[in-house]
């Protein structure tokens, strides 16, 4: 049989236990017994959980308390917390500063029916209900800073001035429940404990605030200034050993009275208590002390951390520039030596002599053609003109010289052709390797001027903004979240802010929103990881002033399976994004394989962060040594945020259109389709673009639709250019309507709109 007692939740009875304690205890604020109890009560239900049984031992805190009278009133101001709590939960409403003054209107009960046992005027139950009012707001607030916080946060200053003024009413109560000599030895114990875990002026202030509630048992306030010198002393100590602070505060507590004679009577049931709090403090074993102590550094600055990360950026910096000098000496390499092919007269010259000699001069009847040496030459010669413009020669090549002089022109046909056909190779062979030498040149090169660019962002250092990270820190808590760490660096554009929730669920929007409204500036979400279980890590970046939506509309031609047009939206960086149409010459799989490759490159290559120019470049040697002959049309458009701007870049596409405040500017191409010419050239224009503008790029196969570009703008600057998606529909419907229904090629059509974001005001 299963024992009951292990189903039993403990950590739950010792809160009970706890909350019927302190119910207990906080009647007796005063001498006279007064439900300040009720306090501790409003607390229980602003915090999360089961909120009857707290109300039962509230009421069962009068009868133990002695004061039978109170229970009605109590169980009056019970009733009306219950409902309260119903009607919050019900409706789901969050609980607030509203929910406190509501709950305080259960005091109501008190003070118009007062104690059934006593008479008690009307003003005194006021002021107490007054005061148990103040209180609840101090419970509140502390109740919540301990449950939510614990030891992973910083107390804000509202927080621990609760958790102070709740302190000095519960040892008040404490004084008047017991005796203040044993609320003396609990300040001792925490005076000890917040002498070792803080930093210098804790454990004075934390003294000087236990000290009240003695001096306002004792009526004298001399005990303020008795508790404050004996924080003094473990201060001094307390840097030294723990265990010399703990010898120091009964020393320091006798000299008070010996020197002072401030204390009425002092005997040993008074001394007794101040050298148990020290002997357990004393007692506490030295590693949970030391855990918890570093546990609480957190709170503290982290210098030797942002200095490192600053060294660690500038080292890497230095290696960056070192690999970019490497692969600018690599790039320099392959231009040197560059190979050229050996000229056409040099190699005439050499196979007329090679000819001569090794098929002439073998010849049995050369004896016999000896004297026609100077027209056999000659002769030679005009067959390698002939020969080297064929590329082939034949008999009916054989010029009059040979023709009537050789007696086998079959072996000098044969020998011609044959080294015709090395050079040509040769010359093929030296001209792939010179453009083979001259690609890994330019995209060396490409790679050395990303490398420097990293080293100059890189070796830049961080400037970090303390004050701003405690604001933020401050406000995410008032909002609910809890960053254990943030760290808010660079300036500006470079602005980032980088923290570590320790929060399973939050709301990233709300999230962003407290840190735009903190920061004054519009952030965004650049990175997220998961460190542990229940911490997250998330940096944010200043976001663009300015964004873009996208639309896209296309049709196959009449009869193709797959279109040969293909698009591409991607964005480059924060502040950059690339939008791009590949029309594949023809139409098909074959055209959507050249237009699909072509993107593909493009893509990667920007995203590594090479300039357009090396880009296209590149590209375009490699579809010119392809073995095949596929060519693509190729519209470009590289659109930078930040300087509201954008490149066109265009190899034998169509017309592009930036539409903006019912005008029309056109970006015209007049470079050849990609793949046609090792080093063909493309069409580069920049243009401004503004909020609200919008690029239209389209395939010649919607542009031949209509004709003619002042065809094309007479129609959309009657059309309204307001959604991307829905002006591209449009502009393809029309193209497709005036090719009466007929899909003649691939057609498609990209928008893009800029829109400036909203701003947020930054705070005062």
């Amino acid at each position: 049989m299963k024992n009951p007692l292990r189903r039993l939740d403990y950590t739950a009875v010792i809160k009970y236990l706890c909350a019927f304690a302190l119910f207990t205890v906080f009647n007796h604020l005063e001498e006279d017994i007064q439900p300040y109890s009720i306090a501790v009560l409003i607390a229980c239900a602003y915090g999360n959980g089961n909120f009857l049984p707290f109300a039962l031992l509230f009421l069962c805190s009068f009868p133990v308390s002695g004061a039978n009278g109170l229970l009605a009133q109590g169980a009056v101001s019970a009733v009306f917390l219950i409902t309260l709590e119903f009607l919050y939960k019900h409706f789901n409403a969050k609980k607030n500063l509203g929910f406190i003054v509501l709950a305080c209107l259960s005091l109501l009960g008190y003070i118009f029916v007062g104690d059934t046992s006593a008479k008690i005027l009307v003003e005194k139950r006021i002021l107490v209900s007054a005061v148990a009012s103040g209180l609840a707001f101090f419970c509140c607030t502390a109740d919540k800073a301990v449950a939510e916080k614990g030891l992973k946060f910083k107390f804000s200053y509202e927080e621990s001035l609760s958790a102070a003024a709740v302190a000095v009413a519960f040892g008040i109560c404490v004084c008047n429940c017991f005796s203040p000599v044993l609320w003396k030895g609990f300040t001792v114990f925490i005076i000890l404990c917040c002498c070792y875990l803080f930093r210098f002026g804790t454990a004075t202030t934390v003294s000087a605030a236990l000290g009240i509630s003695l001096a306002v048992c004792y009526h004298d306030i001399n005990f303020v200034s008795i508790t404050l010198t004996l924080g003094l002393a473990a201060q001094l100590t307390g840097n030294f050993s723990r265990y010399l602070a703990a010898a120091t505060i009964p020393a320091a507590d006798f000299f008070i009275y010996a020197l002072f004679g401030v204390y009425p009577v002092y005997s040993a049931a008074e001394y007794l208590p101040v050298i148990i709090g020290a002997i357990a403090f004393a007692v506490i074993p030295q590693k949970p002390m030391k855990d918890l102590k570093e546990k609480l550094y957190s709170f503290r600055e982290r210098q030797l951390v942002r200095q490192t990360i600053n060294r660690n950026r500038l080292m890497l910096s230095n290696r960056l520039y070192e690999l970019a000098g490497v692969f600018t000496e690599m790039s320099s390499t392959f231009n040197a030596f560059k190979k050229t092919a050996i000229t056409e007269d040099k190699a005439k010259s050499a196979i007329e002599r090679e000819i001569y000699c090794s098929v002439c001069k073998n010849c049995k009847f050369f004896g016999k053609c000896k004297p026609k040496e100077k027209e056999i030459k000659n002769g030679l010669k005009i067959m390698l003109e002939v020969g080297f413009a064929k590329g082939r020669l034949s008999l009916i090549d054989l010029p009059k010289e040979l023709s009537e002089t050789c007696i086998h022109p079959n072996d000098i046909l044969f020998g011609l052709n044959k080294m015709l056909s090395e050079y040509r190779s040769y010359a093929l062979n030296v001209k792939n390797l010179a453009s083979g030498r001259e690609l890994i040149a330019e995209e060396v090169s490409g790679v050395s001027e990303i490398l420097k660019g990293l080293a100059l962002e890189s070796g830049a250092l961080l400037k970090y903004q303390s004050r701003l990270e405690r604001t933020l820190a401050e406000e995410l808590v008032k909002n609910g979240f809890f960053a254990s760490e943030i760290l808010i660096y660079g300036e500006n554009e470079r602005l980032t802010v980088s923290m570590i929730i320790t929060m399973k669920e939050f709301s990233l929007h709300a999230l962003c929103r407290v840190i735009d409204k903190t920061l004054g500036i519009n952030m965004t979400l650049a990175e997220k990881s998961n460190i542990t279980e229940d911490k997250i890590y998330l940096l944010f970046k200043r976001a663009a002033e300015y964004d873009a939506v996208f639309g896209v509309a296309s049709a196959k031609k009449d009869g193709s399976k797959i279109s040969g047009d293909t698009h591409s939206v991607i964005r480059i960086n924060d502040e950059k994004f690339l939008v791009a149409l590949s029309d594949g010459m023809g139409s098909g799989k074959e055209a959507e394989t050249v237009s699909s490759v072509s993107l593909s490159l493009i893509e990667s290559f920007y995203k590594a962060g090479m300039n357009s120019e090396l880009i296209l470049n590149t590209v375009n040697k490699l579809l010119a040594v392809n073995t095949e002959d596929n060519f693509t049309a190729l519209d470009v458009a590289v659109i930078d945020l930040k300087n509201r701007s954008s490149d066109f870049v265009k190899y034998g596409a169509p017309y592009g259109f930036i539409i903006s405040d019912g005008r029309v500017r056109i970006v015209e191409a007049n470079s050849l389709p990609l793949g046609i010419l090792s080093d063909l050239k493309p069409s580069v224009c920049r243009a401004e673009v503004n909020d609200g503008d919008m690029i239209l790029l389209m395939t010649d196969g919607v542009s031949d639709a209509f004709g003619s570009s002042g065809d094309i703008i007479d129609y959309i600057r009657l059309a309204p250019a307001l959604n991307p998606q829905t002006f591209a529909d449009e502009v393809l419907n029309k193209a497709i309507s005036l090719s009466d229904g007929e899909k003649k090629d691939d057609m498609t059509v990209l928008c893009v709109r800029i829109f400036k974001k909203p701003t947020i005001a930054a705070p005062a």
